[in-house]
């Protein structure tokens, strides 16, 4: 059963030299598939001063955005970035209501199953 929590990547292949804007919610994944990229934002407020933090992804780099805002993406040469939203409150909201037996499981972690103690049975 498919999680409500899933969401699909949006690919966005950038030009060398082209600069994309986008707004984007704290919890946002950013992954450079290929190519050099630089992020510019979100703005911040640091010192009674505005700050516009930078950083540089290479590919296979990825990023979760602190805070919501803005963001430039520049690409010095040819690039691809996968942008994955974070979930709604919503869709948060009824992962966390749901029964137990309707909660999707978690890929790749351990699972813990009940073992029947044939002891008690006996009884």
């Amino acid at each position: 059963m498919p999680s409500d929590l899933d969401t699909t990547p949006t690919m966005m292949p950038l030009s060398a030299g082209q600069a994309l804007r986008l707004h984007v919610s704290a919890g946002t994944v950013l992954h450079a598939q290929t190519g050099e990229m630089v992020l510019a934002g979100p703005m911040q407020w640091l010192a009674g001063h505005c700050h516009m933090p930078q950083r540089r992804l290479r590919a296979g780099d990825t990023w979760v955005v602190p805070a919501r805002g803005w963001l430039t993406v520049s690409a010095s040469r040819g690039a691809a970035l996968s942008v994955t939203a974070a979930p709604g409150w919503l869709a948060r909201l009824r992962a966390r209501l749901a029964p137990p037996w309707r909660r999707p499981l978690s890929a790749g972690g351990p699972v813990s199953l009940r073992i029947p103690d044939p002891a008690r049975q006996r009884r």
